[in-house]
């Protein structure tokens, strides 16, 4: 039975049911040599099974008491009143949930001397359990009950530990808690736990924790059949977008994965990033490139070299208020620079190439819009030569470089204000790996031509955003990190849209993926006149207002309005005269 190889700090159930079984058989061979030997003839049953019962307690007792010992510091004695323990230097807790993590969180903090929290309940949504007990801990309520609790108790933390709360009750615990000071964990998904305990997996509430969104289900079958075995180049592999591209299609395990980017640092980082993933998902190739899309030469070289088969184009300029100050850098990077990896594309037999397009392309108010409007056009005109070409188009991501967030976040910490453009504005929001898992998946969907959306799922209010940020850094809005609105910026939407007038979209196989079913016709003669109009001027001149001639030229629909709250206004009535549904993106 293998009793003396246990450790006895650490017996547990386990060793008992073998001290219970070594007893026992111990009692049979026992009752079997009084059998053949001396039939019960002055031995009582009654003292074998005695003889039985001592024998567990004893041995397993004394084991127990071995394990109290070398514990003594921990909670499994709390419940031991002669054991008992001051709980002056730990801090209450109550756990969210009743099910298998809420039982093992539990379990864990009350085995480790070292997690500084006491569990003094359960708690639920609906409170359907309300009274009972698990492992002796009470389940102690519901939500109207809630409030008296964390008084009754000093409650300081909540963590919570049920996977399928909708994020709407996730919100209702932070907007009615958050001001008393509580502070809020979240135990992950399975995912995130697999390799280590459930505690240290605990992390704080973030942003898409509480935004209803529907889970982003792709055929990895597809993506990998599109992938697998293949050289695929990305551009601006550094940024947002393109990292992670990098890794999710690392997992599809490519013959060669070739990082294009300007930026040293940011392709430095990727890189070692990738390389550390790789032997455990991927015999790929991985080939790190400075290359600047602006340059034909350093683009056909790269090209040349490597040969790729499939291009994912991510390198652009995308911060609005920026591209107003520089129209001329931003044709340069997003019309310039797409149209020479897409004719250097065709030139060099690439079989796909996917744009990374926005919604700010949607009658673009901004010259960042108006020029990514431009590169659809691009490989629109261009496909038909042997290399396909499909664009992408989607609206924000929480996150990436520059974002909102990230500006938020850095506001809170210095103590405000945070700054919001206006009330009203709102934005759609996709996590970065949602976004590209989604890229991907189109991407291998395409046969050529098609303009893909993305469901961004239910806008956002920018001002609830703040607010929500400020609460889970355990503030309270307007009264300790304030709120200022300061009109919206140059080139800024008050809302964004997904559609141009004309085109209309059709859904997919996949619910989050819709194809752009009538797209606009493009004037090709005007468009290469355009362009070459624009590159002699990158190369030469450089006049600010020829380029955005130019573009209001290649693009129609494209508006630069004044900013501001007048700007703003206006356009909300234009939006509701028309009977349009707001449609917004990138902040």
């Amino acid at each position: 039975f293998d009793l003396y190889r246990g450790m006895w700090r650490y017996t547990g159930i386990r060793d008992l049911v073998g001290i219970v079984k070594a007893a026992m058989a111990g009692t049979l061979l026992y009752v079997s040599l009084l059998a053949l030997f001396e039939p019960f003839r002055f031995v009582s049953r009654g003292v074998i099974l005695i003889d039985f019962l001592l024998t567990v307690v004893a041995i397993g007792g004394f084991r127990l008491a071995i394990r109290l010992y070398h514990q003594r510091h921990s909670d499994f004695v709390d419940e031991l009143v002669f054991w008992r323990r001051p709980m002056r230097s730990r801090r209450n807790v109550l756990i969210v949930g009743t099910g298998h993590e809420a039982e093992m969180l539990m379990r864990e903090i009350h085995e480790n001397s070292a997690i500084p929290y006491h569990v003094v309940g359960f708690f639920e949504m609906e409170g359907e359990h309300h009274g009972l007990l698990i492992h002796g801990i009470p389940i102690l309520g519901s939500l109207l009950e809630l409030p008296h609790l964390i008084s009754y108790y000093g409650i300081e933390n909540i963590f919570i530990a049920d996977t399928c709360l909708k994020p709407a009750d996730v919100q209702t615990l932070i907007d009615t808690f958050a001001e008393r000071g509580v502070r809020f964990k979240v135990v992950p998904s399975l995912e995130e736990t697999m390799n280590r305990g459930v505690f240290d997996s605990l992390r704080d509430i973030r942003l898409e924790d509480l935004m209803e969104r529907e889970p982003v289900h792709v055929d990895m079958g597809i993506v990998r059949a599109e992938i697998e075995g293949r050289r695929v180049a990305v551009t601006g592999a550094g940024g947002s977008i393109g990292s992670e591209l990098c890794r999710q299609i690392l997992r599809y395990d490519p013959a060669a994965l070739i990082l294009i980017d300007n930026a040293e640092t940011p392709l430095y980082r990727i890189d070692m990033e990738l390389r550390e993933l790789q032997p455990a998902v991927s015999t790929a190739r991985i080939v790190p490139c400075i290359g600047d899309v602006r340059s034909r030469r350093s683009v056909e070289r790269i090209f040349r070299k490597h040969a790729p088969q499939l291009v994912y184009h991510a390198a652009a300029y995308k911060h609005v208020p920026m591209m107003e100050l520089a129209p001329v850098d931003a044709v340069n990077n997003n019309v310039i620079g797409t149209f020479k990896v897409a004719s250097l594309a065709c030139r060099y037999h690439v079989e796909k190439v996917v744009l990374i397009s926005t919604d700010k392309a949607v009658r673009p108010t901004s010259v960042m819009g108006a020029t990514k409007r431009v590169a659809e056009l691009v490989v629109q005109a261009l496909g038909g030569n042997g290399t396909r070409f499909i664009v992408v188009r989607f609206g924000n991501v929480l996150g990436s470089n520059g974002s909102v967030v990230p500006l938020f976040q850095q506001q809170i910490a210095s103590g405000g204000p945070v700054t919001v453009t206006h009330p009203e504005i709102t934005r759609y929001f996709m996590t970065i790996p949602e976004a590209v898992m989604l890229v991907l998946q189109a991407g291998a969907m395409g046969n050529g031509g098609e303009l893909f959306l993305l469901d961004m799922g239910r806008p956002v209010k920018i001002a609830d955003l703040a607010r929500n940020m400020i609460r889970l850094a355990g503030l309270v809005p307007e009264r300790d990190v304030g709120i200022a609105y300061i009109g919206l910026r140059p080139g800024e939407k008050l809302h964004e849209e997904l559609l141009i007038e004309g085109e209309g979209f059709v859904d997919t196989p996949y619910q989050k993926i819709k194809v752009c079913s009538t797209l606009s016709r493009v004037d090709e003669e005007r468009l290469f006149e355009g362009i070459e109009h624009l590159n002699l001027l990158v190369k030469g001149s450089g006049d600010a207002d020829t380029a955005l001639a130019i573009l209001e030229r290649l693009v129609p629909d494209f508006r630069r309005e004044p900013f501001g709250d007048e700007r703003a206004d206006r356009v909300e009535s234009r939006a509701k005269d028309a009977h349009e549904k707001p449609r917004p993106v990138e902040y």
